[in-house]
């Protein structure tokens, strides 16, 4: 296989774990966003601190940029830069003080210091916070200070370690039409932004299968459980009249199902309680799992390999 120049960071015989049984064939296409979906009981977290040169894999090499520059070493450091779920600081700085700070470090010119805080302070939503103590904020702020902070200056490469706040999820196109590439850990579907190219769903030792937000979303849209509680209980011959629901089990107060369209199923839902005199008080939806998508897809992507690319992407 030729990989297209566009191709930012892939591997080589990448074994994260002396455990994981093949080796992961990633490529990540300059600009794009790539999730890495999976919690602490997958390899998703390491991998994240793989790709950002913290961590040292079992076997194989990280490579980025075009001249493949090995991840972790000292020519790498200014491609990637990871945003930690704690952004660490010193004791008494206020915002602008930390974002001073780094402006600087960056080799930015004194002159131009106050006017490049305070487009990026607006940029990450903290515009009014600017004098206050980072160890005041809330931790969406304080994350928000780690996140400009990785911007300065924008790497090749960010790595976020999540889960993050939704604040910053419309923040990383942006990056991305900047010539930034993110790869975001995060522990479930709930937590990736909406804007990720392809999503890696990752097993205790490797990928499992890589698919595209739109396949995430129609496995999501297949496996979404829902949790309906009525007041007073509503008859089971009656919840079964609900068309479209699927593998109903009785739940206190309530049934919990299957149903292939969520908002025809809350509609169909508010009517039946209203047809049969009940109250609803209390409705949950609960996503798959990383695990669950996986065994879903897993017939469909057994003869894949886990590229995190498609062929037709490159034009190869």
């Amino acid at each position: 296989m030729i990989l297209d120049s566009s191709v930012l960071l892939r591997t080589e015989d990448l074994r994260p774990l002396a455990t994981t049984r093949s080796p992961i064939d990633l490529a990540v296409l300059a600009s794009s966003i790539l999730v890495l979906l999976g919690g602490e009981d997958t390899v998703a977290p390491r991998l994240a601190l793989m790709i950002a040169g913290r961590m040292r894999p079992a076997s194989g090499r990280i490579l980025v940029g075009e001249s493949l520059v090995e991840v972790g070493t000292r020519e790498a450091r200014d491609l990637v830069k990871m945003v930690d779920r704690e952004f660490a600081y010193p004791p008494g700085v206020t915002v602008r003080g930390q974002l001073a700070l780094a402006v600087a470090a960056a080799g930015y010119k004194r002159a131009d210091s106050a006017e490049i805080v305070g487009n990026l302070a607006s940029w990450c939503s903290l515009g009014d916070l600017l004098d206050e103590l980072i160890g005041d904020l809330t931790p969406v702020s304080r994350y928000m200070v780690g996140f400009a902070v990785a911007c300065l200056p924008l790497p090749k490469v960010l790595v976020l370690q999540g889960p993050f706040p939704v604040e910053a999820h419309r923040l990383l196109s942006d990056l991305c039409d900047s010539g930034c590439t993110i790869v975001a850990a995060v522990p479930g579907v709930e937590h990736a932004p909406r804007s990720a190219e392809r999503i890696a769903i990752c097993s205790e030792d490797g990928v499992a299968t890589v698919i595209r937000f739109q396949e995430l979303s129609e496995a999501c849209s297949d496996l979404m459980r829902l949790t309906i509680r009525f007041l007073p209980a509503l008859p089971r011959v009656v919840m079964e009249s609900l068309h479209g629901a699927r593998d109903i089990v009785a739940v206190e107060g309530g049934y919990s199902f299957h149903h292939d369209n969520l908002s025809t199923a809350v509609t169909n839902l508010v009517n039946l309680a209203r047809a049969n005199s009940r109250t609803i008080v209390g409705l949950e939806m609960r996503p798959p799992s990383p695990a669950e998508i996986a065994s879903r897809l897993s017939a469909a992507k057994d003869d894949r390999e886990a590229d995190l690319f498609c062929p037709e992407d490159l034009d190869i």
